[in-house]
């Protein structure tokens, strides 16, 4: 992975911690920025497009969940990832970090290898990175990741991200059989616990727009897209 072409964006309050992740990440060879002001770092991140944000959660003006809302609003920043790098550990603030759509969430302290190993792995998933159009003849599908954009027999489907991410993860390697550990590392950035239900809801939605047949279901295993 060529890491001079990914742009990072640092948003914190700390600029001891600025200055330590910045120093680590211009040494693997990112282009880094920076911001300690939740508006201005909106801002920045319209300026600069960043490929990925290190969000702080205890931020002034508007705290890391609304900042993270606030970029995931924007179509300029639709392919950033967003990892949470926060002091707060507790299961509450984290469900609603990844509800507001972030990709990882990391607690600090982190050792820096450990923070570089986990950006860098969050990186590898952004479609610069990925096949950018999928195309299954045999079920007469076409997923255009650069675009956000799904066509079924021409007829296109709107899919919220990460609905749009799961089929696409599906596609790319039909009738490979994803475990639902794999799916959860790969589409939320979280270990899967047997008692969390998302991966099957978003297997239901997308069986609702696409149909019932093309995914199917591995019984205590995962899913697989039936090619």
């Amino acid at each position: 992975m060529n890491n001079t072409k990914f742009k990072i964006l640092i948003i914190d309050t700390d600029f001891q911690i600025i200055s330590t992740i910045k120093e680590a990440l211009n040494i693997e060879g990112f282009i880094v920025f920076s911001a300690s002001e939740s508006l201005k770092a909106i801002e920045l991140a319209l300026d600069k497009r960043p490929h990925l944000v290190i969000l702080e959660m205890q931020m002034m003006e508007l705290d890391g969940i609304d900042i993270c809302i606030e970029l995931r609003n924007k179509p300029e920043l639709i392919n950033t990832l967003i990892v949470f790098h926060t002091e707060r550990h507790e299961d509450y603030s984290q469900i609603a970090a990844f509800n507001a759509g972030a990709d990882d969430y990391i607690v600090k302290p982190v050792k820096m290898r450990v923070l570089m190993s986990r950006i860098k792995a969050l990186l590898k998933r952004h479609p610069t990175n990925l096949e950018k159009i999928i195309i299954n003849d045999s079920i007469g599908l076409i997923i255009d990741r650069e675009r956000y954009l799904i066509y079924k027999d021409g007829k296109e489907i709107i899919l919220p991200r990460k609905e749009f991410e799961l089929l696409a993860l599906l596609s790319a390697s039909p009738k490979k059989v994803f475990t639902r550990e794999e799916i959860s590392q790969l589409i939320w950035g979280q270990e899967f616990t047997s008692k969390n239900r998302t991966i099957d809801v978003h297997i239901l939605k997308i069986r609702e727009k696409l149909g019932e047949k093309y995914i199917k279901t591995i019984k205590g295993v995962g899913y697989s897209l039936q090619a």
